[in-house]
């Protein structure tokens, strides 16, 4: 149960990073353009995420 609300917190938080990242540049670009950045930053954000939960997990054990 805990593994899944870390999991629904992890992607909402990388949406709502990826989001606030792409409309940061939200004048410079296209509308196909903000898709692929938010889709890199929303996965860049979620690998970012679990890194630091798996080291907080090895560090508890």
């Amino acid at each position: 149960m805990r593994v899944a609300i870390v999991g629904i917190l992890i992607l909402a938080a990388a949406a709502g990073g990826g989001r606030l990242l792409v409309r940061r540049h939200s004048k410079e670009h296209a509308v196909q353009v903000k898709a692929v950045l938010f889709g890199l930053y929303f996965w860049g954000l979620v690998f970012l995420q679990l890194i630091f939960a798996a080291l907080f997990y090895s560090f508890q054990k």
